[in-house]
C-alpha cells in the first residue's frame, strides 16, 4: 500500500505546529484528509494559502481549534454504545452512591465532549436515576465551536438516530427543523475549555478533580504515545479513590503505558486509579473556633481601580523544609503522604493549603470544607483558603456560599486571576450572565499583566497565556449563548 506525500510544506508544517499543541500524530495515511482539512479552515479564515494560514495560526491571530475540530471525526450522538450506558446506570451509580453516600454529589467529567450529546447523555440518565441533584457534570473540549454547539444544545435527527419517539417527545422541543434539548438539562452540565495535551489538571480552578467517573472516549486515537502517557496519568491523577476512566473500544490500551487497575466488564474495560492509604485526619482540625465575621464584600466589578492587598502572612519558620516536602509529594500525586505530614501542622497556612488541596483530590470535598472553614478561623486573611473554600463549596453544589468565599478572596488580593476565573464559573451556572463576563474579563485582565508563561498563583500549573486564552473562551461562549 502507498500513502501520499505532502504536496504543500507549508501543510507539512502546520500537522507540526498542531502535534505541538495538541499532540495530534499524522501518519502517512492521514496527510490527503489534513490538507483537504487545512483548505477548508483556511477558506474560513478568509485565507487561500497554506502558508498564509500558517502565519495567522502561528501567531495567535486565528485559534487552533477550528482546524483540531476539522481532523478529528467529532462523530457523536445521544446514548451511542448503549450497552456502556447502562452498565453505568445499573452497576457505576449504585457502586459509587454506595461509596461516597451522600457526604458529596456524585462527580462525572466527559472529557472530549464534542457538540454535548455525551454529556447530555449523562445528564438524562442521572434524571432518570433521581440523581441529578447530588451530581455535578463538567465536559470539556479543545474546540469552541464545539462547545458553543452544546450550549445550544439544538440538534437535528442524525444526532437522535438512536432513540426512539417518545425519548424524543420526553426531553425535546421542535423548534422548526432542530431537536431543542429542554433547558433544565443545559443547567446541569458546565461545558469547559480545555486542551487535554497542553493544559493543568487536576486543577481546582477548572474542576478537574475528585471524579467519580470520567469517559474520554476516542481522543486519544489522534494522540503520539509521549501524549497519551501525559494525558493518561493526568487523567487518573484526577479520580477519586474508586473512581474509573471509560475510553473508547479503539483507544490505546492504557495498562501498558501508565500504572492503574483494569476492570473488565461486559461494556468494556475500564481503568482505576491504584487505592490509596487511609486518609489521615488530625481531630484539632474540627474544633477550631468559627470564622470571625469579615468586613462586607462588594459583588464583582470591573477592574478599574489600584487596590493594595494587606500583608502577607509570615512565611515558614526558615529551615523547616516541611512545606517544601508537601510540596514535593503533592506535585507527584503522593496526597495520602502530604496529609500524613501535614497532620499536626495547621500553624501554617501554606500547609493548611496543601492539605486541603490534598483532601479534595482524594474525594473528600466535604471533609475538606470543614477542615477550610476551620484552617480560616487562624488564618483569616489567607485569600488562598478563602479562594479552596469556595471552589469546595462549588462543588457541593453551594454556589452562594461558594461565591462569598471566592469574593473574599479577590477581596484579599485582587490579583488572583484564578478566583476572578472561578468566580465566572460559579456565576455563569447561576445565570448571572453579565456578572460572569465581568469575571471572566477581570480574569483575563491579570492574565494579560503577567508573561505568557508565567505560571499563576493557585492555578495547580496554568500559565497566563493558556488561562487568559480559557477566560476569552468562555467570554465568548457566555455571549453567543446571551
Amino acid at each position: 500500500m502507498t500513502f501520499a506525500t505532502w504536496t504543500d510544506p507549508s501543510c507539512a508544517a502546520i500537522a507540526q505546529l498542531l502535534t505541538e499543541r495538541t499532540g495530534m500524530v499524522f501518519t502517512p495515511n492521514r496527510i490527503e484528509s489534513l490538507e483537504a482539512a487545512v483548505r477548508r479552515a483556511a477558506e474560513r479564515s478568509g485565507v487561500t494559502e497554506a502558508a498564509e494560514y500558517m502565519k495567522l495560526l502561528e501567531t495567535d491571530k486565528l485559534p487552533i481549534d477550528d482546524l483540531v475540530a476539522e481532523v478529528t471525526v467529532g462523530e457523536t450522538y445521544f446514548f451511542r454504545d448503549p450497552a456502556l450506558f447502562e452498565y453505568i446506570r445499573h452497576h457505576l451509580l449504585p457502586e459509587i452512591t454506595g461509596r461516597i453516600g451522600t457526604s458529596r454529589p456524585i462527580r462525572l467529567w466527559s472529557a472530549g465532549c464534542a457538540s454535548g450529546e455525551e454529556a447530555y447523555s449523562l445528564a438524562i440518565l442521572l434524571e432518570e436515576e433521581r440523581l441529578s441533584d447530588r451530581a455535578s457534570l463538567l465536559a470539556t473540549d479543545i474546540s469552541r465551536t464545539a462547545l458553543a454547539k452544546a450550549r445550544a444544545a439544538a440538534y437535528g435527527s442524525w444526532s437522535l438516530r438512536a432513540s426512539d419517539a417518545a425519548f424524543v417527545d420526553r426531553y425535546f422541543n421542535r423548534v422548526h427543523d432542530r431537536l431543542v434539548l429542554d433547558p433544565r438539562f443545559r443547567t446541569r452540565v458546565s461545558f469547559e475549555y480545555l486542551n487535554l495535551a497542553i493544559d493543568s489538571y487536576p486543577s481546582m480552578t477548572t474542576g478537574t478533580w475528585g471524579m467519580d467517573l470520567i469517559l474520554c472516549r476516542n481522543v486519544m486515537i489522534y494522540l503520539d504515545r509521549g501524549t497519551i502517557e501525559r494525558v493518561a496519568r493526568r487523567l487518573l491523577d484526577c479520580l477519586a479513590d474508586g473512581g474509573l476512566i471509560v475510553t473508547g473500544p479503539s483507544d490505546p490500551w492504557l495498562a501498558e503505558i501508565v500504572p492503574c487497575e483494569t476492570v473488565a466488564t461486559p461494556a468494556g474495560v475500564f481503568y482505576r486509579r491504584r487505592k490509596t492509604a487511609a486518609i489521615v485526619r488530625s481531630q484539632s482540625w474540627w474544633t477550631a473556633p468559627t470564622t470571625p465575621p469579615l468586613p462586607p464584600v462588594p459583588a464583582c466589578a470591573e477592574i478599574a481601580v489600584e487596590w493594595s492587598a494587606p500583608p502577607p502572612e509570615p512565611a515558614s519558620v526558615p529551615g523547616d523544609d516541611l512545606l517544601a516536602r508537601s510540596r514535593e509529594a503533592f506535585g507527584k500525586g503522593q496526597y495520602e503522604h502530604v496529609l500524613e505530614m501535614t497532620c499536626e501542622r495547621e500553624s501554617d497556612p501554606e500547609l493548611s493549603a496543601l492539605r486541603l488541596r490534598s483532601l479534595a483530590n482524594l474525594g473528600g470535598p466535604a471533609e475538606a470544607e470543614r477542615e477550610a472553614e476551620a484552617a480560616l478561623a487562624l488564618h483569616p486573611l489567607s485569600a488562598e483558603l478563602h479562594f479552596l473554600r469556595g471552589v469546595l463549596l462549588m462543588s457541593l453544589a453551594r454556589d452562594h456560599e461558594a461565591a462569598r468565599s471566592v469574593r473574599t478572596a479577590i477581596y484579599l488580593d485582587r490579583s488572583l486571576a484564578v478566583a476572578h476565573f472561578t468566580l465566572g464559573s460559579i456565576l455563569g451556572r447561576g445565570g448571572d450572565l453579565a456578572g460572569a463576563r465581568r469575571a471572566y474579563r477581570n480574569a483575563r485582565v491579570q492574565c494579560l499583566s503577567r508573561h505568557p508563561g508565567e505560571i499563576v498563583p493557585l492555578s495547580d500549573g496554568e500559565t497566563a497565556g493558556r488561562l487568559a486564552e480559557a477566560a476569552q473562551v468562555q467570554i465568548g461562549l457566555l455571549e453567543a449563548g446571551s
